[in-house]
């Protein structure tokens, strides 16, 4: 049976309770555990139903964190590794043998832990390049919306955003979303030699995503305002299914889509579901300013993606 579209962070974290008690109940690792943020989150997290957490760290640090914090971590598992690699390789370890179905980040480096996850010997890497995507609750939108990339690739060229652009793509799908509605962003509505990537979107981008992928509409280049409101797309008169509906923002550089989201969480409290896509397991990292809706969002988006991986087979296994 075809679930409904996720429109709400609050909804986002009852489809996974939902998982969850459908008997799909997912597994989190996380690497290098030892950091209160994390464990509250994997602890309330998985008080809410829809998620097991397996800590993986300095044990002794993890229990006095949990206890200064009064953190309840009894219905945890923890695994003592002091160190932070060793830790990271343990979480992939977990994953590559299907006894975890999400890597989260601890106390240790993005770049270290996403090595480990792209060791060869995990056999967790897929085709594309890893990406992020921030799933934003936004006051006054009527959806969430999916902007990438604001966290890994810096100023992608024209393969690495098509891979970036397929990476949140099928976490629009997990969302339920039909068709994915895309806009390809710039300052302007209209192709300009003067912003050179509105050139190669339209003539290069924007033709092989519709080539290579089902079920979607793109359309660009879009200003966020057409792109988010019918009242702007009328003021500009732009029409098509895109424009004041759209399901993910794709951006051309990590400063713009970092800008906006930071800005859309600070100042109108947007409730921000973060996630790692591009490997065969999502990896999910919390951040010490997140509140705790933002945690448990982010957790929530990558059991929801870990489920529709492990549904439709997605990596043929």
């Amino acid at each position: 049976m075809k679930s409904s579209a996720i429109h709400s962070s609050d909804q986002l974290i009852e489809r996974a309770i939902t998982i969850a008690e459908e008997g799909r109940k997912k597994t989190v690792a996380v690497a290098a555990a030892q950091d209160a943020d994390v464990i509250g989150a994997v602890s309330q997290a998985q008080d809410d139903g829809f998620l097991q957490g397996i800590l993986v760290g300095d044990e002794i640090t993890i229990r006095k964190l949990a206890e200064e914090n009064r953190i309840n971590i009894d219905s945890l598992k923890v695994v003592d590794i002091k160190d932070v690699s060793l830790a990271a390789h343990h979480a992939a370890k977990l994953a590559s043998e299907k006894k975890a179905d999400v890597i989260m980040k601890g106390f240790l480096p993005t770049s270290m832990l996403l090595r480990v996850v792209l060791d060869k010997k995990y056999e967790l890497r897929a085709e594309n390049t890893l990406s992020h995507c921030a799933v934003l609750d936004i006051p006054g939108y009527h959806k969430l919306l999916n902007f990438t990339d604001g966290g890994m690739v810096v100023r992608p060229d024209n393969e690495t955003k098509f891979q970036i652009l397929e990476n949140a793509v099928l976490v629009s799908r997990a969302l339920g979303m039909s068709p994915v509605k895309i806009a390809v962003s710039s300052a302007v509505n209209q192709v300009s030699v003067k912003i050179p990537h509105t050139v190669s979107d339209k003539e290069s981008l924007i033709p092989l995503a519709k080539e290579k992928l089902a079920n979607i509409v793109i359309e660009g280049p879009m200003t966020l305002d057409v792109a988010t409101s019918k009242g702007a797309a009328e003021s500009y008169g732009i029409g098509g299914a895109v424009a004041g509906d759209a399901d993910i923002f794709l951006v051309d550089s990590i400063e713009e889509c970092n800008i906006i989201c930071k800005s859309l969480i600070q100042f109108a409290e947007a409730v921000f579901a973060g996630v790692i896509v591009g490997a065969k397991v999502p990896v999910s990292l919390v951040s010490r300013t997140d509140t705790i809706k933002n945690k448990k969002a982010s957790l929530a988006v990558s059991c929801v993606l870990a489920d529709y991986y492990a549904v439709n087979n997605v990596w043929g296994e």
